[in-house]
């Protein structure tokens, strides 16, 4: 069961600089418990080696929680936290229900990365109920995943997979694709964008 950190000033949750304490959290059955208790000296470095040293200090007290929450965590702090991959919450009180409610948006989070990398791994156009065509929604594609690029999602299927037709929907057609001799390329104008029917020249 994932752990979280809760850093407060003698449990009440206060901004970050202003705290002494934090206590590691795990789900015992139906219940958020207490598996670890650490005080520390409130923050009182001013520079930003200081504050940077202070908080990496801190954040060794929470090294087995992939979480942390907080009343307030900005800043050289938060800087520190997010740079060693923690999920950084905010909020007024650390009850049972948003102790809960982190490790839902964990998970929602965790799936949502999942889907885009599946996305991005599969990125390319997909072989329709007719043998030889392709079809590819490459606006959908790229506002899901706008690292995307129109030659990371088309080069690789274009040089490799033998195709009668490929059909496109793109907000313009990509330079690259229209500057290609060795393709033939149909352009139709739609609502935001084109449909384009690409295939191989003939000799």
């Amino acid at each position: 069961m994932e752990k979280i950190a809760v850093i407060s000033k003698n449990q009440e949750l206060v901004p970050f600089l202003h705290c002494n304490l934090v206590e590691i959290f795990q789900k015992e059955g139906t219940q958020w418990q207490v598996v670890r208790t650490s005080p520390f000296s409130a923050i009182k470095g001013t520079t930003v080696e200081e504050l940077r040293k202070e908080t990496e200090a801190v954040l060794a007290l929470t090294e087995d929680a992939k979480a942390v929450l907080c009343r307030e965590l900005s800043g050289i702090p938060f800087s520190v936290f997010n740079q060693k991959g923690y999920c950084i919450f905010c909020a007024p009180k650390a009850d049972q229900d948003t102790l809960n409610g982190v490790v839902r948006d964990m998970e929602e989070s965790d799936e949502k990365r999942r889907r885009k990398e599946e996305m991005i791994k599969n990125a390319g156009p997909v072989e329709t109920e007719t043998p030889g065509i392709y079809f590819l929604d490459l606006m959908q594609l790229q506002k899901e995943c706008p690292e995307i690029s129109s030659k990371k999602a088309l080069l690789s299927f274009l040089s490799n997979t033998p195709f009668l037709e490929l059909r496109l929907v793109c907000a313009h057609i990509p330079p690259w694709l229209e500057t290609d001799a060795f393709y033939e390329k149909k352009v139709r104008p739609r609502e935001g964008g084109v449909h384009i029917t690409v295939t191989r020249k003939q000799c």
